[in-house]
């Protein structure tokens, strides 16, 4: 009687950036500013809670051609909205950044970690709060699936 083994070869090798951003449904889970702002009253760090819940369940969609799907999800925030809108994206930097362009809009956005469960990035904003400028850090993490 013969045995037959069969053995799969472990594949260690890390997958590429391109590999790990497109393809997947991302949804944001987490969003925070550094320094806090005041809201309602109260100073935060925790812009995921102040988010409309129509804008929690928006689902970003990266394709291997450099364009991207933005979808509302399963709650318009307005009825009246496209379902869908579409852009483009691309890695700059080595791919140490994202950049993102909807509705002619260009957004650039650091890397902070890319896997094949998530997508943290962030990009900092100057505001004229009244009492000259502040810089504040924005970081997005999005869950993918």
């Amino acid at each position: 009687m013969a045995t037959f083994v069969s053995c799969k070869k472990d594949d260690d090798s890390p997958q590429s950036k391109m590999g790990l951003i497109t393809g997947k449904n991302f949804v944001i889970s987490a969003k925070t500013i550094s320094p806090p702002i005041e809201y309602n009253g109260i100073e935060t760090t925790d812009l995921f809670s102040t988010m409309d819940d129509c804008d929690k369940d928006d689902i970003t969609i990266f394709k291997t051609d450099s364009t991207a799907t933005f979808d509302e999800g399963a709650t318009k925030c307005d009825a009246g909205d496209l379902q869908q809108s579409y852009g483009t994206w691309q890695f700059l930097d080595n791919e140490t950044k994202l950049s993102v362009t909807s509705d002619g809009v260009t957004e650039s956005y650091d890397l902070i970690e890319l896997s094949d469960t998530k997508l943290k990035v962030s990009s900092q904003i100057i505001d004229d709060n009244g009492n000259g400028d502040e810089t504040f850090t924005i970081t997005i993490t999005f869950s993918a699936n």
